[in-house]
């Protein structure tokens, strides 16, 4: 009976499979000639699911997070028992959990899945860090701040006068209710246009998830514009659900948090930083604590600590690649993208040190004109990174939680 009243509550909490025509979503309908369009809403599905999900990765990071404190943060050594439940239980945890909550629960919707990797991408790193004993001063403080610290899904805002998280106020509150909002109205236009063009503006001759662009189309213009639009809706897209579950756990846990997506489509003033200090700075906060600073530690080495960061980058979006489209093979992609951003990177700090650059070139250049040089560097192979979430439905999942304007 307990079994029986189990599953009718998943089937009542997660029934729907956001399988239906967006259509139905629809505030009002119009005409425009012969097309038939709509206003749609926010999928209120999706907004009732969504919590219970992000709820669910607190209370996992919840468990880990006393044991890892006393294990790896406060103990200032390594153990045998440190290593083993790091290495064999912690990190197993936190990487199968979502793939056996998608089982369990039948997530069908790719947004949703994206929300559970919340707890392998930064609970991840965070365990790593812990590890490596790389956890900032004030988090290791004691265990109140640690545990704020690992179950937050994001960064932590810490009082620095105080040495304790930074707690909300009302003002915090319509802050972030603004910024969801406020990329609601930027956002719409964008998925629509989209949407409508199957997210290809520009038709090519190759499959946008191949190998098979040739030189010229990789530099090609519509190649790049097409590029541009994709990155520009993921990284707004990727603002407005990380402030939105953010908020999510300020509410529940009554601590600010910081913002990890600073503009980085617009700008971005090197490739260091666009990777750095723009977009998703959590996973970069996680991959400089939990994988750079240990290899760089280890080899003595910044080259091998920067390397090490950027293959891991890439064997994490490869294990994202993995939950979120399981049917797909392995081919590398990601690896590739950020094996490529790596040599970019490289050849900044080559370029960077040389006087005659930064002060006669660099200098003298517009931000904006910066700004499109170091996308540029990068949007050739962009569609390494979005193109197999194009194929199989990854930005079609983001129409049912987003207004959108639709014409067919």
């Amino acid at each position: 009976m307990g079994g029986n009243s189990i599953k009718r509550m998943i089937g009542i909490l997660f029934g729907e499979k956001f399988e239906y025509d967006l259509f139905d979503d629809t505030l009002f309908e119009f005409s425009i000639g012969t097309s038939r369009c709509a206003l749609t809403h926010p999928s209120t599905a999706f907004f009732t699911q969504m919590p219970l999900l992000v709820a669910l990765q607190t209370v996992v990071s919840a468990l880990l997070a006393y044991p890892l404190y006393k294990l790896n943060v406060q103990n200032k050594r390594r153990t045998i028992l440190s290593t083993i439940f790091t290495f064999l239980v912690a990190l197993p945890i936190a990487c199968y959990e979502p793939i056996y909550v998608i089982q369990l629960l039948d997530i069908r919707h790719l947004g949703l899945r994206m929300v559970l990797m919340t707890l392998p991408l930064n609970g991840g790193l965070r365990i790593l860090e812990s590890y490596g004993q790389f956890v900032d001063e004030i988090p290791a403080k004691n265990f109140t701040n640690y545990f704020a610290y690992f179950c937050c899904p994001f960064i932590l805002k810490f009082d620095d006068i105080k040495q304790e998280p930074k707690r909300i106020s009302l003002k915090y509150i319509q802050q972030q209710l603004t910024i969801v909002g406020t990329y609601y109205v930027y956002i719409a236009p964008l998925i629509s246009f989209l949407w409508y063009h199957q997210w290809e503006v520009f038709q090519m001759q190759s499959v946008v998830n191949s190998f098979d662009h040739t030189f010229y189309e990789l530099i090609s213009w519509k190649h790049l514009i097409n590029n541009y639009l994709m990155a520009l809706l993921l990284s707004l897209t990727l603002k407005q659900s990380t402030v939105g579950v953010s908020l999510l756990y300020s509410l529940a846990f009554g601590n600010e948090t910081q913002d990890v997506v600073l503009h980085p489509m617009f700008q971005s003033q090197s490739v260091s930083g666009f990777w750095g200090k723009q977009w998703n700075i959590a996973v970069h906060q996680g991959l400089k604590n939990g994988v750079y600073k240990p290899v760089r530690s280890f080899t003595n080495s910044k080259v091998m600590g920067v390397l090490a960061a950027f293959v891991a980058s890439g064997a994490i979006h490869e294990y994202v690649n993995l939950v979120l489209t399981p049917t797909v093979q392995f081919k590398w992609k990601y690896m590739m993208f950020f094996g490529w951003n790596a040599c970019l990177m490289f050849v900044e700090y080559a370029i960077g040190s040389i006087d005659m650059v930064q002060n006669l070139l660099i200098a003298n250049m517009p931000k904006p004109l910066i700004t499109a040089v170091v996308l540029c560097t990068a949007l050739p192979v962009a569609h390494l990174f979005t193109g197999d979430w194009i194929v199989h439905g990854y930005f079609d999942s983001l129409m049912y939680p987003e207004m959108s304007i639709l014409c067919r």
